[in-house]
């Protein structure tokens, strides 16, 4: 009965998968980032310019140290998961949702697909994340998923109030061991949609 249940309310939720930036989704992604609401939670709050946009895409192609995601909840586009320093044993990701009427579970998906992501890769020890010490969402996320915080650097000024850049860390060998334990925190819903969490490559 309980399968049954389950089975049906998977039926009703979104599906998410992921897959890498290509062209035809570069004005979309370049009008995501220069949004205010996007661009408060950056490190550079400047406006991005297009050819600007072009170049870092075509330097984008060919950097295997980077990987960009499209975040796709059932066939629409809807936000970034991308990947830096993929050369290292300690890669960084970052993430924000470029549309805002969506699933209420989005970002949430986000951070498991973070960790989900690179987990697999056995060469990766540690997953590092940045964020701005006013992004209280997203720093609130990191405390339920328990990542470690390493740091904390000051950044500057926003609206007259310094703000410090936080470094967070994840050991990725116990991911694995607390990934059930995080999502028994979370609604119930959310880990039914975790199951269908894909990346194409």
């Amino acid at each position: 009965m309980e399968n049954s249940k389950n089975e049906r309310m998977q039926s009703r939720l979104p599906n998410h998968r992921f897959e890498p930036l290509v062209e035809a989704q570069l004005e979309l992604v370049w009008k995501w980032r220069n949004s205010d609401r996007v661009r408060k939670n950056m490190h550079d709050l400047n406006l991005i310019a297009w050819q600007d946009h072009l170049n870092w895409f075509s330097t984008l192609k060919s950097d295997v140290s980077r990987h960009f995601f499209i975040m796709w909840q059932n066939d629409r586009p809807i936000g970034i998961l991308n990947f830096s320093k993929l050369d290292t044993s300690a890669p960084e990701w970052g993430c924000y949702l470029g549309e805002t009427d969506v699933w209420p579970g989005s970002g949430i998906i986000l951070e498991l697909a973070a960790l989900d992501y690179a987990s697999h890769n056995p060469i990766f020890t540690h997953l590092d994340a940045q964020v701005l010490s006013f992004n209280n969402a997203a720093n609130k996320l990191h405390q339920v998923f328990e990542y470690e915080r390493i740091k904390s650097v000051p950044a500057g000024q926003r609206d007259g109030q310094s703000f410090d850049i936080l470094h967070y860390r994840y050991p990725l060998d116990l991911w694995s061991q607390k990934r059930d334990k995080v999502l028994a925190k979370l609604p119930k819903n959310i880990k039914l949609v975790a199951a269908s969490i894909q990346f194409v490559n």
